[in-house]
């Protein structure tokens, strides 16, 4: 299940959003028109549009974990426009929820909390899922992990404040410089994800002996991620299937042999 199925994209459905679009300004002119209290770090703002942008007027279903008040979803919702929804998470909600938010209130470092939700919403349902929670390190592996699969492809999953991956005995747990139970050093080895088919295969050489090789339990978990992105602050992951690692040279007439070009199967180690 998708969040842009057929029946939300009809031909008369997409031109009344072309008509009506969800922000005619910049998000930060969202942000400081919003009547409701939002507090976010200035730099966030155009990463926003960057990663967001495409989401416009395409009516998002949006997770966010920790709504507070209930402002940044006001801003999501000026800013995509309408029929918007965005389902609010958060362990001690101050919004009771509008038209466009549903505030669950639940703990996100609880497992048995995001099955109850990937039971109610299913595989694939949300555009967007951002956390922006507790900031506790294993709070955020916790909700990455048990909510990567409730996103579609295409969508975007956005983690935010992962300052807290380097406070050491600081307000939460699991920080500190290359502290491996930090969310930033779990987030690392989602590259390793990404470019898993190298450890079994080298251009030119053929397959490559066994190990080390990528956990299998992540390799399960994230391999449909196409790119992993880091900020300041910010750990932001494209969700779709593998980028495709095929070879091209500007001169059609040259060919390369099957090691230089290698195929899919190749990179698999018997």
């Amino acid at each position: 299940m998708t969040s842009l199925s057929e029946s939300r994209n009809s031909p008369d459905r997409m031109q009344a959003k072309i008509t009506k679009r969800g922000s005619e300004v910049s998000l930060r002119e969202t942000f400081f028109q919003l009547g409701t209290l939002c507090d976010k770090f200035e730099h966030y703002l155009p990463l926003y549009e960057k990663w967001f942008g495409k989401f416009v007027n395409r009516a998002p279903r949006i997770l966010e974990v920790g709504v507070q008040f209930g402002g940044s979803a006001e801003m999501w919702y000026k800013y995509f426009g309408p029929e918007t929804e965005i389902v609010g998470i958060d362990i001690a909600p101050r919004s009771a929820g509008t038209s466009f938010l549903k505030v669950i209130q639940g703990d996100q470092g609880s497992t048995a909390f995001w099955d109850e939700i990937a039971r109610t919403y299913g595989e694939g349902y949300f555009d967007i899922i951002i956390d922006d929670g507790s900031h506790d390190n294993v709070h955020q592996i916790v909700t990455l992990q048990k909510t990567y699969g409730l996103l579609r492809d295409g969508g975007v999953y956005w983690c935010e404040d992962v300052h807290t991956s380097y406070y050491k005995n600081v307000r939460v747990q699991g920080g500190g410089l290359r502290n491996p139970e930090s969310f930033i050093e779990f987030s690392k080895q989602i590259i390793d994800v990404i470019n898993e088919k190298h450890t079994k295969f080298a251009i030119g050489v053929g397959k490559t002996p066994a190990g080390p090789h990528v956990d299998p339990q992540l390799l399960s978990l994230f391999r449909k991620v196409q790119g992993v992105h880091f900020y300041d602050s910010i750990v932001v992951l494209e969700k779709g299937e593998p980028l495709k690692f095929n070879r091209i040279n500007s001169a059609p007439n040259m060919a390369y042999n099957r090691i230089d070009n290698p195929q899919a199967e190749e990179f698999t180690q018997d």
